[in-house]
């Protein structure tokens, strides 16, 4: 019933009775990780490795709360524990959870190794296909990775957020008209933010700069935070010839209180008339 707060008070009424149940301890350590009561959690999964030092529910539940919490070193350190003891029939969710690690570290090379291993074990695992594509997108290796973008379309040709990966990646290899079919196809579905900054991108490396500034403007009243935004958006009033509109988009992101190098160093090439 998703009640982890109660059944954390149970087990620990049990546990009054009988300290020493892994499997209750491993249960109450896996509800504690649900409330994301990060230092409760994992204590417990940490006394049931005291207990039993291979026991395969601690590890992997240790591997799922680092990573819950972004520590993805630590995280990869429990999933290669748990692949080191049992590598030849290890579940194929560890493999994409060491995948997934890599991926978060950037560490993609050596991610790409445990996603193509579960490939070879389950054909259109989409962890693994969104992994791989993912990898060689961080590799800059755009042709592979809309390679696996178009597999996972295949299965699933509705993803938005699949479909707008696919338009980056065609507009990275500036196939622009791929590109914009791609994005549209994912506008066609429903509003989509990703969608929508891809074809101003799109309009923006076709120096369509006005289109562009518009798109882009429309997408900061909604998020204005990303400071990506107000670059390319800058860029666009540069490229337009308009430096005072330009220098005032970076100044109105200055204003919000957040501190920005890359947006810092623009203002400063604008007012310098680099």
């Amino acid at each position: 019933m998703n009640q982890f707060q109660k059944a954390i008070e149970i087990w620990e009424q049990y546990l009054l009775h009988d300290n020493s149940n892994i499997t209750v301890l491993t249960r109450i350590a896996d509800a504690y990780r649900k409330v994301r009561n990060f230092k409760q959690s994992k204590a417990v999964y940490l006394r049931v490795l005291e207990m039993e030092e291979e026991n395969p529910y601690a590890i992997i539940g240790l591997g799922h709360l680092h990573y819950d919490f972004k520590e993805y070193k630590e995280a990869l350190y429990y999933w290669e524990k748990m692949y080191r003891l049992n590598s030849k029939n290890v579940d194929i969710r560890v493999l994409t959870s060491i995948g997934n690690c890599h991926r978060k570290l950037k560490t993609f090379s050596e991610g790409i190794t445990y996603f193509e291993a579960t490939l070879k074990r389950e054909a259109n695992n989409f962890y693994a296909l969104f992994g791989l594509a993912d990898c060689y997108r961080g590799l800059g290796q755009h042709e592979r990775s809309l390679d696996y973008w178009k597999n996972i379309l295949q299965q699933d040709p509705r993803n938005k957020m699949i479909l707008t990966r696919a338009g980056d990646a065609c507009r990275t290899l500036n196939e622009y008209e791929k590109a914009q079919e791609y994005y549209e196809r994912a506008l066609n579905i429903e509003f989509d933010a990703y969608a929508v900054l891809g074809l101003a991108l799109l309009a923006k490396a076709q120096g369509r700069y006005e289109e562009a500034a518009t798109s882009l403007r429309r997408i900061i009243q909604q998020d204005n935070r990303d400071y990506r935004l107000y670059i390319e958006l800058s860029e666009c009033y540069t490229k337009m010839g308009d430096r005072k509109r330009a220098a005032e988009t970076l100044e109105e992101f200055q204003k919000l209180g957040i501190r920005n190098s890359g947006i810092a160093e623009m203002l400063e090439k604008n007012m310098n008339g680099n």
